[in-house]
């Protein structure tokens, strides 16, 4: 039963991280998914390992349930950390001591790895009681001030949208996946038990735990229904939702993994103006590259392309009008993995429609995927609008998406998940006006579940959850390349994680200026 599932995550080849927390489930239906989480731990600095699951057969009369005894497993034997439980039984009115440990998968399940991968570690069990709630998770928090330490690993046993229909279950564990993106406390404390997870106590309790002693956020690895290891009883399933944290966070965008691809958008990329003179030689064109191509992981890129693409700059342009060079420009687009580029902006017609055609044509034949106003296109994983809510051809300069515009969409019925890469926004302002929250509501309600904003030229620092979770927006990217500096302008990548059974996980991960960097190596 354990041992299968750890051999098979010893061949797989996964990379150790300095992880300070991991969510894994507790139905050994899904035990490799559990070894998989243990088999990606740099073990040698954890001597302590806290262990919160839910008290699944309700028989504490406190919120939070600890035991003084050990744990025997096939592997050999679990010590207690003793002074750790004592200190939590010190708090008489809100830990109580139970016996009971034994019976409970919450825990049952998840020792036996505890054994095996880190041997030498002692644990500090919390059961979690089903009643308890956010003003116990807090108290227990102020108490944990004194327990965890920098080698803690925090393991959160849990289990995902319950007893549902396979369609219903995924919109639950979408919704928890928003909520788990956006780091909101106060919207876990929100959450439905059992209909997005069996403990919303647990995941409160890592995420505080994380932000306020580790500075970490949860990256998800994995997101399966039952359905994958075996059939639902009766059609009913459980979902499996693998977190890590991590205590060293490197910000790096992630690779594929079995049972999902990873996508990144970016904000605004233009390679004329600026970006000319200071790529003026071949030198500098690789080494440029080579910096942006360091920071993408390989990653499928999908960009706002700001200006228009023409195999020659003209000889006079107004200062608002970008262009920028075929070959220059699809050279970096290749070697950036991009993708997929919106030319839904309000530089796209800047030398009119003969010039946008042309543009057209030539990310065509390039085999690069083009989004125009309104167009629906499908990546796979997803399908993916581009809208534009300025213009700089007409006397409407904002304000473009109609209700009109709006009504195509929902009339679609493209296939869930549809996202949206909105063009709109004033510059260098990072939060949304009344306009653009409007509009993200429409568009949510218009079965637009991810909002990608563009253009303002400063990156949000925050994604926003939209409708209670159902969910999720960024509203600006900033500069992905742009001939600006970082006194006016910053840019980052949204992560996305597209996983088989057609939910995603979003990140923002901030990268450098590398117009600035350019400037600073010539």
């Amino acid at each position: 039963m354990f041992s299968k599932p750890i051999d098979e995550a010893a061949k797989s080849g996964l990379a150790r991280r300095k992880l300070s927390g991991i969510t894994v489930p507790h139905h050994l239906l899904a035990a490799r998914l559990i070894a998989q989480a243990f088999q990606s731990i740099e073990s040698r600095r954890i001597k302590k390992v806290i262990v919160v699951f839910p008290d699944h057969f309700k028989r504490s009369n406190l919120p939070f349930a600890t035991t003084d005894r050990p744990f025997d497993t096939v592997f050999g034997r679990v010590e207690i950390s003793l002074p750790d439980v004592r200190t939590l039984l010190g708090a008489r009115r809100l830990v109580a001591r139970s016996d009971l440990f034994e019976r409970d998968h919450g825990i049952g399940a998840i020792v036996p790895f505890v054994r095996h991968y880190l041997p030498d570690a002692r644990i500090v069990p919390i059961a979690v009681s089903l009643r308890s709630q956010q003003v116990d998770w807090d108290q227990l928090v102020a108490v944990l001030h004194s327990i965890v330490s920098d080698d803690t690993l925090v393991v959160q046993s849990t289990d995902f949208s319950h007893y549902l229909p396979l369609e219903q279950a995924m919109q639950r564990d979408q919704e928890v996946l928003n909520v788990l993106a956006s780091g909101d406390l106060a919207s876990v404390a929100r959450l439905r038990q059992p209909q997005h997870m069996d403990s919303r106590g647990s995941q409160y309790l890592q995420m505080r735990i994380q932000q306020e002693f580790f500075k970490s956020r949860p990256l998800i690895v994995y997101n399966s229904n039952s359905h994958a290891f075996a059939d639902g009883r009766n059609g009913l399933t459980t979902t499996y939702i693998v977190q890590f944290y991590e205590s060293d966070p490197s910000m790096q965008i992630g690779q594929d993994l079995p049972g999902s691809k990873v996508f990144c958008f970016a904000g605004d990329t233009f390679f004329g103006r600026g970006l000319l003179r200071v790529l003026s030689t071949r030198d500098e064109q690789q080494r440029f590259l080579r910096e942006a191509r360091s920071v993408l992981n390989g990653c499928r890129l999908i960009v706002n392309l700001t200006g228009v693409i023409v195999p020659e700059i003209p000889l006079k342009l107004e200062p608002m009008m970008l262009a920028m060079p075929s070959i220059l420009t699809l050279e970096a687009l290749k070697a950036m993995n991009i993708v997929g580029v919106s030319l839904a902006n309000n530089h796209a017609m800047d030398l009119g429609s003969a010039a946008f055609d042309q543009m057209k044509g030539i990310l065509s034949d390039a085999h690069i995927t083009t989004l125009t106003q309104g167009q629906i296109v499908d990546f796979g994983g997803f399908r993916l609008t581009a809208l534009t809510d300025l213009d700089n051809q007409s006397l409407r300069s904002e304000g473009v998406i109609g209700s009109d515009d709006i009504a195509r969409l929902a009339a679609s019925h493209a296939k869930p998940p549809v996202f949206a890469m909105i063009n709109w926004g004033s510059d260098y302002v990072n939060r949304p006006d009344p306009r653009q929250i409007e509009l993200r509501s429409e568009l949510r309600q218009s079965a637009i579940s991810l909002v990608i904003g563009v253009h303002p030229h400063f990156a949000a620092l925050d994604l926003d959850l939209l409708e209670g979770g159902e969910g999720i927006s960024v509203h600006s990217l900033g500069n992905f390349i742009f001939d600006q500096t970082s006194r006016v302008a910053s840019g980052s990548i949204l992560e996305v994680r597209v996983f088989t059974q057609g939910t995603y996980f979003v990140r923002l991960v901030p990268h450098r200026n590398f117009f600035e960097a350019a400037l600073q190596q010539r």
